[in-house]
């Protein structure tokens, strides 16, 4: 069975890189023979936004673990390194077992 994407609001100036974040439903996910267990893996999610040099990046700690939970980061991307990448400075992270709390800070965190 093929899951839906969690819908989200992404507003104009973010660009969806990596969108896996689907209705797992977390709560079910309670042994590791979970049909949905490979959705529960560390690269779920990823919106950038060039104006803002932000990324909003999200994953599942740990990888494909009953015990773990979604995190969520929002990342500044302003300060280069030295080779022409980047680095994460972490502006706020955001933890939970839940796809409606981690959706609703997600439309936050685009909204900052």
């Amino acid at each position: 069975m093929k899951l839906k994407l969690v819908p989200l609001r992404i507003p104009t100036g973010w660009t969806i890189t990596l969108n896996d974040f689907t209705e797992s439903l977390p709560k079910k996910f309670t042994h590791d023979n979970y049909e949905h267990r490979w959705e529960f893996k560390e690269d779920i999610l990823q919106l950038s936004s060039k104006y803002k040099k932000q990324i909003i990046d999200l994953g599942w700690y740990p990888e494909f673990n009953v015990d773990g939970q979604y995190k969520l980061m929002l990342v500044d991307t302003s300060e280069e390194s030295g080779e022409g990448s980047f680095y994460w400075n972490v502006i706020e992270e955001y933890c939970s077992r839940s796809t409606e709390d981690v959706r609703m800070k997600i439309e936050e965190f685009l909204q900052l």
